[in-house]
């Protein structure tokens, strides 16, 4: 799957059928060492961290969900387009 967005050695992608599912979600991959799965807001919940795998330092987790926060308008977008 293409990037949404890039930044650094960080990488946001939107996966798609049938390796994917609800809620919506992206995979922030960290360089080759690791990923941070955060998931967007819904109604009254906020945009978390779901998931860290490989090894991910806090600082770099942060700038992960700054940067999904940033753009995510765009993120969003992808996420609906992907899977409607």
């Amino acid at each position: 799957m293409p990037p949404v967005r890039r930044e650094g050695a960080l990488v946001v992608k939107v996966y798609g059928l049938p390796r994917e599912h609800p809620s919506p979600h992206v995979h922030v991959e960290v360089g080759r060492s690791g990923i941070v799965i955060i998931r967007l807001a819904i109604n009254d919940n906020p945009l978390r961290v779901w998931r860290v795998y490989g090894e991910v330092d806090d600082a770099t987790v942060l700038a992960a969900v700054r940067l999904v926060q940033a753009n995510e308008v765009a993120i969003r977008a992808a996420w609906e387009r992907i899977h409607g």
